[in-house]
């Protein structure tokens, strides 16, 4: 492969997006758009799609093409007789090298075309600060944002802390997760290494098994255990490796495809019913055009907005808590109690050690961008990312203290009702005793493992670059310094959370069928389904309700 040319031709068209983005990007103008309240108007163009094609007509409509989304449109439209439209609000990333790249990847969080720019309420837990809370927009979604970690999660997570669900039980989904394996063929880093062996012996001398692949959950050791990390990339060269997204796993290789159109620059601001509460179809705006366009769905709507965006979505569309609705003058269609609560987010603090002792040691930085071990609780509490880095020009052993499973819950809420104002999102973290023992205790295990002798070796005598406060004993101070310091691990979830039956809890937005309460037609598939937070990442896991979801919609509509 040629990468110097490929290279110059995605620059090319890279920079003709960036000029028409740059040209059309201005403050969104927004009307009450009496045109959709007109439900006869949008019910005679359904019934025309019924009978017959338009160009506005199609048997599904998909809202995002994120880690769910991308999987969904190829998938529903695998059956040429399926008409799919797949809509995104951002634009080709495919065409960005800095997103295709893989160790460019926190660069591609400061493209702000991309970053949406999401920030939190002042979080009482840390501090009263006001944290970012980086979400995606683009073909891929976050998928092309992130950091590219492949890792599953806990086999618990499904069979006990979701509150086994019928049919989402580990056995329900591992047959998809072995499809995902295939498709992706992630990476994992060389654990022989000389610095990665000196991590990985560092934690096993604290109590960590080696685990050569912690997303085997049928295996004994299951999740738990040091391991090297395993990377959404693949190495195409001795100096390039290239990002693995849904979006470039499952939709380039099918492109063109007929019966699949794809609009970019296109936000969907409302999901129409008809006076069934079926979903018909939505209303768009299109940033170039700068028009309102209705398209209609014969099928089914399905949500893969994200999030934060799935639940603003709905919320503005009248499916939602009533109370809330009328606040802002949205007629309630359907008072869904759970629409934009039971908000759940990891968190993570860097700690570092004293300087190394041979300060020429090279930095272990490598093609896929990210370096370094993951020693992972047994029963997927928390874990800790190790690696190597640099503090004041000095080179450090860093650990990232992850914590996973906080009781605490964050809530999605509208500004106004203007589609185009961002949500009021509040993770409310650390808001009780309980995630706050809870992170202390992580903290104090990152602490021990620099406390090792293997890695005692490495480094100099404790020094004022250590962490800060890295030997007290006074949680007070301890705390205060980790509420300045903790943030979000940019995992959300579960804000329209899936459950067995609509009967069994109030707060319950979406059934295993993954269908809307008290609506026809509309579905929910990405992250905001989780019942409760995964043990890892959540991108491997969304990328498994999109398949999950696909199958289900294709059954239901056989």
């Amino acid at each position: 492969m040629n990468h110097n040319r490929n290279g110059k031709i995605f620059v090319n068209f890279f920079i003709l997006t960036i000029l028409f983005y740059s040209a059309i990007a201005e403050t969104y103008s927004f009307s009450n758009n009496n045109f959709d309240k007109n439900l006869h108007w949008h019910n005679t163009n359904y019934k025309k799609c019924s009978s017959q094609f338009g160009d506005n007509c199609y048997d599904y409509i998909v809202v995002g093409a994120g880690t769910a989304g991308s999987i969904l449109a190829r998938k529903l439209s695998d059956n040429p007789r399926n008409k799919v439209l797949l809509i995104e609000q951002g634009y080709w990333l495919s065409l960005n090298p800095i997103v295709q790249n893989a160790s460019q990847w926190y660069l591609v969080r400061l493209d702000p075309l991309i970053e949406r720019g999401y920030v939190s309420t002042a979080q009482v837990g840390f501090g009263n600060r006001s944290i970012p809370l980086p979400r995606a927009q683009g073909t891929g979604g976050c998928n092309s944002m992130n950091a590219m970690v492949f890792l599953l999660g806990n086999r618990k997570d499904f069979d006990e802390r979701w509150g086994k669900i019928d049919g989402w039980s580990w056995n329900d989904l591992s047959p998809y997760w072995d499809s995902i394996q295939e498709t992706i063929s992630p990476t994992q880093l060389d654990p022989k290494h000389p610095i990665m062996h000196k991590l990985l012996k560092g934690a096993i001398e604290i109590g960590y098994k080696y685990n050569p692949n912690p997303n085997n959950l049928n295996s004994k050791q299951g999740q738990g255990g040091v391991s090297a990390r395993i990377l959404m990339a693949k190495q195409i060269s001795n100096n390039y490796a290239e990002r693995r997204s849904s979006w470039n796993a499952y939709i380039q290789p099918i492109l063109p495809r007929k019966n699949l159109d794809i609009l970019v620059f296109t936000q969907v601001t409302k999901i129409l019913f008809n006076k069934n509460l079926q979903a018909i179809g939505i209303t768009t705006y299109n940033v170039g055009k700068k028009e309102y366009v209705h398209f209609y769905s014969r099928k089914e709507v399905i949500l893969s907005a994200g999030v934060f965006d799935t639940p603003k979505l709905l919320l503005l569309s009248g499916i939602g808590p009533c109370n809330e609705l009328n606040k802002y003058k949205i007629k309630c269609l359907a008072n869904v109690q759970g629409v934009g609560k039971n908000l759940q987010d990891h968190t993570f603090i860097k700690i570092w050690s004293a300087p190394l002792r041979d300060q020429e040691t090279p930095l272990p930085t490598n093609i896929f961008g990210m370096w370094g071990a993951l020693a992972i609780e047994e029963n997927g509490e928390y874990y800790h990312g190790l690696d190597v880095g640099e503090i004041n020009g000095k080179k450090i052993i860093q650990i990232y203290a992850e914590t996973f499973h906080y009781k605490s819950r964050g809530s999605i809420t509208l500004l106004d009702k203007n589609p185009f104002s961002k949500p009021v999102i509040d993770p409310n973290l650390l808001s009780n005793a309980y995630d706050i023992n809870k992170t202390l205790h992580s903290i104090k295990i990152a602490r021990t493992f620099l406390s090792t002798k293997t890695i005692s070796e490495l480094t100099e005598d404790f020094n004022e670059i250590n962490t800060p406060l890295f030997h007290t004993n006074d949680e007070k101070k301890l705390l205060e310094w980790i509420q300045q310091n903790i943030k979000s691990d940019a995992h959300p979830s579960s804000t329209c959370t899936m459950g067995n039956r609509f009967q069994d809890d109030k707060t319950i937005v979406v059934d295993r069928r993954l269908k809307v309460r008290h609506t026809k037609k509309l579905r929910v598939a990405d992250a905001s389904i989780i019942p409760n937070l995964i043990s890892g990442n959540p991108n491997q896991i969304t990328m498994i309700i999109g398949l999950k979801a696909a199958d289900m919609i294709l059954e239901d509509n056989s």
